[in-house]
């Protein structure tokens, strides 16, 4: 397995941002995915960002983001997932791991084509709380 490169401006500092720091960027050195952490206004939540193609090769980003922001304390993860190109059932299997461990994940979209069409076809589909557009939350 490939290891994850976390990459970080605040001088390699682990977990999600808090409000008012620069980003967190979680990417692998293969494949195009990545996982963005933001800090939220509200401080109880922790906002990332996918982008790219997740499969086996490339999940581990999305598990390193998910599993920091639960061990942040925060009540709620939104994970916005418009920008994400392709994802199988490890993709699948870390949504499903979150959804469970951290309390309350919140996907947020427009939900692309090929994962609703994974959702739908696993049963998970209402496992979710999906949300059209992160600034229903109050997240722009």
């Amino acid at each position: 397995m490939v290891p994850v490169d976390h990459v970080s401006s605040q001088g390699g500092e682990r977990g999600p941002a808090p409000e008012g720091r620069e980003p967190r960027t979680y990417r692998t050195p293969s494949g195009t995915a990545r996982v963005v952490c933001e800090g939220a206004p509200d401080g109880d939540t922790v906002v990332l960002s996918a982008t790219g193609e997740f499969d086996v090769d490339t999940v581990d980003c999305l598990r390193r983001a998910l599993a920091d922001a639960r061990h942040s304390g925060c009540r709620r993860t939104v994970l916005d997932v418009s920008q994400i190109g392709f994802g199988d059932s490890s993709f699948l299997h870390e949504l499903v791991t979150a959804h469970f461990a951290n309390g309350s994940l919140v996907l947020t979209g427009p939900l692309p084509r090929q994962l609703k069409q994974l959702f739908t076809m696993t049963g998970t589909l209402r496992l979710f709380t999906i949300v059209q557009d992160r600034a229903v939350l109050g997240f722009a």
